[in-house]
């Protein structure tokens, strides 16, 4: 379905997205993301995973680690320099989703 929309390029996750994603808000401080949002974000962003996974057992000790990959344009592959203004960097693609959106009401 992603092809529909124009979304052809296979996007780069440099981490496990099993993993639970955090975003450090101005505001709401620690906050869940999806991945694209994730990759997206220029500020602070962690990742949290069990310890070790184990079927029907699900009470381990969380590992939170800070990620410090690359910043990437919201949709894309094109890496963006880490600046720490604490936003989702937009791309040309993110904008015609939101118009898209924008008129469906």
């Amino acid at each position: 379905m992603a092809e529909k929309r124009g979304e052809t390029e296979k996007l780069k996750f440099d981490f496990d997205q099993a993993n639970a994603l955090e975003i450090k808000h101005k505001t709401l401080g620690w906050y869940r993301v999806t991945s694209r949002d994730f990759r997206s974000f220029d500020g602070p962003r962690r990742t949290i995973a069990p310890e070790q996974v184990t079927q029907g057992r699900v009470n381990f000790p969380m590992i939170t680690t800070l990620y410090e990959g690359p910043v990437y344009f919201w949709g894309t592959n094109k890496r963006v320099e880490y600046k720490d203004t604490q936003t989702i960097i937009s791309s040309s693609q993110m904008e015609k989703l939101r118009e898209v959106s924008a008129s469906r009401g």
